[in-house]
C-alpha cells in the first residue's frame, strides 16, 4: 500500500515526526477534525452513526473525552491549543444532571463510562489549571460527584482498575478526598495479574495482548509520573516496566510497524504508547535513543496509512477503515485512545527522549519470549510472530483469528475467518473439516504449549478424538510447521499462509499451474507470499490459492492465501510445510537439512507424549 498524502485520508500525513514540534503537531492536526462534530455544549462529539454495546450518549462521551490523552501532554509539556474552551464547557455540561447532554451515572458495575473517566483523572492531575480551575464551585461539585462512580461502583476485574486508580490521581491533585479502601482494593487485583519478567495478564487467567503495553504499563508509569497515588504501588509499576520493555520492543518491526494480533487493534498507535510513557515518568528502562527510535519510527509507520475514511476524523479499523474486524465495544469515538501514543510530550524539551539522536533498528534476530509464548523473528523491515501462547480467555468476536493463528505478521496482518462463495477461509491456519457432517474448524483453544530455543509448541483439538500437536520453528520471513495429527475418522485438512493483497479482476480466482507439485506461490505488487510442502511429512498434499473475502484481512482490503489440501483417513499422520512472505517477489524456499526436520519431529514427538494439563 502506497503511503497516503492527503490529510482527509491520515492528518498526519507528511509531517517527518522527527522532532518534538513534529508530535505536536500531530496531536494538534488529529484533534482538529473532531472539533467541527462537538455538541453545542461541548460535551459529546458524534463521531458516526453506528452503535456499540453502550447508549449512544457514552459513545459521544468517547469522543469526547479520548483526545485528551494527547491534548494533556500537548498542554503540559509546554505548547498551546486553542479548543480548552470548549472541553472545560464540555466536562461542566457532561456533568450536570440537569443538562441535556449530561453523560449520565455510573449506574452499575464495569460501566463504560468509568473507561473514559480515566481520561478526565489524567487532565485534572497533569494540567488541573486548564480542566478544573476555570470551573465554578457548583461544577465541581458535578464533576466530584459524577467521578465519585468509578469508586461506588466496581470496574471489570481487568486493567479497568487503573481507572479507578487514575480518576483517585486526579482527585488528589486537586485536593478531593478519595475512598482509599477502593483504592487499595484496585491496588491488589493489579498486582495480582502481574506474572514473570514484568508481564501481565489482562485479569486473572486473561490473555497476553497489546493490553499489557498499552494499557496496564502506561497507566502504571503515568501514575509514577504524577507523584500521588500509592507510591509503593508505583514504585513495582516501574520495576516491572523495567522488565518488560526490553522484551516488548521486539514486537516492533524495524520499520515502525508492530505485530497486529489480538482484540482492539483500532487503537492503532496506542501500541507505542509505552515508549511515550517511559519518557513522561523518566524511567530509563531502555537507552533513550532506543526508545525515541522505537516511539517515532512507529508514529511515522502509521501516518502513512489511510486511518480516516472521510474528513480526517479516526475511523474504526486497522490499516484503513474496516468495521469487520471490530469488536461490539468499539463505537465511532473508540479510535482515540491511539492517543496515548503522545505522552512523550509532557517530557521537557530538555528530556533526553528529546535531545538524543534516534538509534537505528537493530539487525535481523530470532527471539524467544517464555511468558508471551511467542518465537519472534525480524527481517526486511517484518516481524513475524509464531504463536506458542498458554491458554487464555477471550470473548471477542473473531477470538480464533485474533489470537489462535500459527503465525502473525507485522506486514501481512492476519485475517478473520469468514465465508466467500459458501467456502471458509483464512491465513496462517489449519483448518481441519469432517466430511461426514461438514463442520469445519480451526484451532481455537490451546491445551498446552511451550516455547524454547525458537521453537513454539502447542496441543489443539479441533473435534473430539482428533488432536493436533504443532511445533513452530524459524522467523521472518519463513518458518517451518510441523504437524502430528492423531484422529478416529477421515478429515480434510487445509493449511494457509500469510495472506497477500491483490487486485481482484471480477469473479475470477487466482490458479496454479501445477497444483500436484505441493507449491503454493502468488506474487503481486505487495510482494510474495508461499506454502511449500515438505518431503519430511508423510503426506503429500495439493496446491491451490484462495481468495479470502473482502476485508477480512486487517493490513489490506483484498487478499489471497497460498494454501494445502489433503484428505487423511483415521490414524497417526505426520505433515511438514515451510511457510514464506516477503514484500519481495523473489521468495526462494531455504533449503532445510532433513536432520534439522527430524530433530524438530523428535521435539514434536516428545511434547505429544506429554499427558494433557488436569
Amino acid at each position: 500500500m502506497e503511503p497516503v498524502s492527503d490529510a482527509r485520508a491520515n492528518p498526519m500525513a507528511g509531517n517527518p515526526l522527527v522532532t518534538k514540534a513534529d508530535v505536536q503537531r500531530a496531536v494538534v492536526d488529529l484533534v482538529e477534525p473532531i472539533v467541527a462534530h462537538l455538541s453545542p455544549g461541548g460535551a459529546r462529539a458524534r463521531l458516526g452513526t453506528f452503535g456499540a454495546h453502550f447508549a449512544p450518549r457514552v459513545a459521544e462521551l468517547e469522543g469526547y473525552a479520548r483526545p485528551l490523552w494527547g491534548i494533556v501532554p500537548l498542554v503540559a509539556g509546554g505548547a498551546t491549543f486553542d479548543h480548552w474552551d470548549r472541553w472545560v464547557e464540555g466536562l461542566a455540561h457532561g456533568t450536570d444532571p440537569e443538562h441535556d447532554e449530561y453523560w449520565g451515572p455510573c449506574a452499575q458495575d464495569i460501566d463504560q463510562r468509568m473507561v473514559e473517566m480515566a481520561a478526565i483523572g489524567f487532565a485534572l492531575a497533569f494540567v488541573p489549571e486548564r480542566l478544573w480551575d476555570p470551573l465554578t464551585g457548583t461544577e465541581r461539585d458535578h464533576v466530584v460527584e459524577w467521578l465519585r462512580g468509578v469508586e461506588r461502583r466496581e470496574p471489570a476485574q481487568n486493567n479497568w482498575q487503573f481507572f479507578r486508580l487514575l480518576v483517585q490521581m486526579g482527585l488528589e491533585r486537586v485536593g478531593v478526598e478519595f475512598d482509599p479502601d477502593a483504592r487499595a482494593r484496585s491496588v491488589a487485583l493489579l498486582d495480582s495479574f502481574s506474572i514473570d519478567d514484568g508481564w501481565y495478564t489482562d485479569g486473572a487467567g486473561g490473555n497476553i495482548d497489546w493490553y499489557v503495553p498499552f494499557a496496564l504499563h502506561t497507566y502504571g508509569l503515568v501514575l509514577a509520573a504524577s507523584g500521588l497515588g500509592d507510591r509503593d504501588a508505583a514504585a513495582r509499576y516501574v520495576e516491572r516496566a523495567h522488565a518488560f520493555a526490553p522484551q516488548i520492543r521486539h514486537w516492533f518491526a524495524t520499520d515502525g510497524g508492530a505485530l497486529p494480533f489480538g482484540r482492539s487493534l483500532t487503537y492503532r498507535m496506542a501500541q507505542g504508547s509505552i515508549w511515550g510513557a517511559l519518557a513522561l515518568a523518566d524511567v530509563d528502562a531502555l537507552d533513550w535513543a532506543e526508545v525515541r527510535g522505537l516511539a517515532l519510527r512507529h508514529l511515522r509507520w502509521w501516518s502513512e496509512r489511510p486511518i480516516s475514511d472521510r474528513d480526517g476524523v479516526v475511523s474504526v479499523g486497522y490499516a484503513y477503515d474496516n468495521r469487520r474486524l471490530a469488536e461490539s465495544y468499539n463505537s465511532a469515538g473508540s479510535p482515540y485512545w491511539c492517543m496515548k501514543a503522545f505522552t512523550m510530550l509532557a517530557a521537557p524539551d530538555d528530556h533526553p527522549f528529546w535531545t538524543v539522536e534516534e538509534a537505528p533498528p537493530p539487525a535481523s534476530r530470532t527471539v524467544s519470549l517464555r511468558t508471551p509464548g511467542m518465537v519472534l523473528g525480524h527481517d526486511d523491515g517484518q516481524v513475524v510472530a509464531l504463536m506458542g501462547q498458554p491458554p487464555g480467555w477471550s470473548f471477542v468476536e473473531q477470538a480464533e483469528a485474533k489470537y489462535q493463528k500459527f503465525a502473525y505478521s507485522s506486514r501481512f496482518g492476519f485475517s478473520g475467518d469468514f465465508t466467500m462463495y459458501g467456502l471458509g477461509a483464512t491465513d496462517s491456519m489449519l483448518a481441519v473439516t469432517d466430511p461426514a457432517t461438514g463442520l469445519r474448524k480451526v484451532r481455537e483453544g490451546v491445551l498446552l504449549s511451550e516455547v524454547d530455543d525458537g521453537v513454539a509448541l502447542t496441543r489443539w483439538s479441533p473435534m473430539p478424538a482428533v488432536r493436533i500437536d504443532t511445533a513452530l520453528a524459524g522467523g521472518a520471513p519463513w518458518h517451518v510447521r510441523l504437524h502430528r495429527i492423531d484422529t478416529d475418522r477421515d478429515v480434510v485438512l487445509t493449511e494457509t499462509g500469510f495472506a497477500l493483497a491483490w487486485e481482484p479482476e471480477g469473479f475470477a480466482l487466482p490458479t496454479l499451474d501445477d497444483p500436484e507439485r505441493g507449491v503454493a506461490t502468488m506474487t503481486t505488487a505487495a510482494g510474495a507470499s508461499t506454502v511449500v510442502d515438505r518431503p519430511s511429512g508423510e503426506v503429500q498434499r495439493r496446491a491451490e490459492l484462495v481468495a479470502l473475502s473482502p476485508n477480512a484481512n486487517v493490513m489490506h482490503p483484498h487478499t489471497v492465501v497460498p494454501a494445502l489440501k489433503v484428505v487423511v483417513p483415521p490414524g497417526c499422520h505426520r505433515l511438514a510445510c515451510a511457510v514464506g512472505a516477503s514484500r519481495h517477489a523473489e521468495l526462494v524456499a531455504p533449503e532445510l537439512a532433513p536432520a534439522v526436520e527430524q530433530t524438530l519431529f523428535e521435539r514434536l514427538d516428545a511434547f505429544a507424549a506429554q499427558e494433557d494439563p488436569t
